[in-house]
Parts: C-alpha cells; structure tokens; sequence
C-alpha cells in the first residue's frame, strides 16, 4: 500500500446523487493512515457489514469514506457496473450498498496487505461487503429489494461470482481505457 503521486476520484453517492471529489489537495495536506485510523476503519466497515442502518452508520460511513479520500496509502478502485445500470432515482438504500463495496476493499487491503495489489482480491471482497450489507437490509426492510443485486447473490450462491467480477473488472478497466470515468475510485496498481 505504498503512496504513489497520482490523482484520484471518489465516487460517493450524496443525495442520490453520483458526486465526485478529486483528493490531490487533501493527499498533500497530510501523511498516511496511521495503525489507530485503520484499526477504526476495518472495524466500521464490519460493523456497516453487519448493521448497515445503526443508528451511527450514516456519520461513520461519511468518515470511513472521506478517510479513504484524504490518505494517499491507501487507494480503491471502485466500478459501479457491479451493481448494473444505476437508477436515476436512488432506489431505498441503493447509497448504502454501493458505497460498501468501496469501504469494505478497504478493509480488505488493510487486514490483508498482502493481497492490496491483487486487484481481484480487493474487488470481490468488496462486493461481498456490499452483498452482506443489502441482505443485512433486507432483513429489516424487505421493501428495499433491488433485482440486479439479488442476481449477483444468486452468482454467488452458483459459485459463478468470481467469474462475474472478473469480467466486470474487464469492463470498467476497458471502459476507462477508452474514456477515463471521473466516477471511479483509483485503485493502486
């Protein structure tokens, strides 16, 4: 996870809206994440997992994100293909879902810092937090079912998910290529 000089996009969903903040300024303004700052971080995106609704979540997840924006050591490389053509309306808690797929690769690549380049790695572990995130909704709102992301769990069920995001990453990399996407998070590489 070492700091490299590059410039990198956030993509947040903010009142259902896709808002990007570029973190070159923010990079320069301080050092990398310290041990106490990614200690919180695994733990929040645990607990977002698990409980993406708590009463905390919302002030958490602004942190846990504008965290990943700020510290130049640690970067995600987001797609939001992985969860199909997103509404133009935010569907109930659609923010929630995708945004976690960007803190759990975090904290992936921080519990395991030997797999933060495997590019793969990161992306199917956020996808998982995102997918124990949407079913950790549905349990208590069974009313904010999305189609699309009930496909990808059935995927994963068929065992057919690796396959899925390593064709989606295909996608978004060759669709970067092309155009380069402002709304994507940069991953280190």
């Amino acid at each position: 996870m070492k700091a490299h000089s590059r410039y990198i996009a956030i993509a947040l969903f903010t009142l259902g809206l896709l808002v990007v903040r570029p973190a070159r300024a923010q990079q320069a303004q301080r050092g990398p994440s310290t041990a106490e700052e990614r200690t919180r971080a695994v733990k929040i995106a645990h607990a977002l997992e698990d409980d993406p609704l708590a009463k905390d979540a919302k002030d958490n997840r602004q942190w846990v994100i504008q965290w990943i924006i700020d510290i130049p050591d640690i970067t995600v490389t987001v797609c939001d293909d992985y969860f199909g053509a997103i509404p133009k309306t935010p569907r109930a808690h659609m923010r929630e879902i995708v945004s976690q797929m960007t803190i759990s690769s975090a904290a992936f690549m921080i519990e395991h810092p030997d797999k933060a380049k495997d590019e793969q790695a990161v992306a199917m572990a956020g996808l998982l937090g995102s997918l124990k995130a949407y079913q950790s909704i549905l349990k208590g709102d069974p009313s904010s079912r999305w189609p699309f992301v009930d496909k990808v769990i059935m995927m994963r069920e068929e065992g057919k998910l690796d396959d899925y995001v390593s064709d989606t990453r295909r996608k978004c990399a060759q669709e970067e290529e092309e155009q380069p996407d402002p709304d994507t998070i940069r991953a280190a590489r």
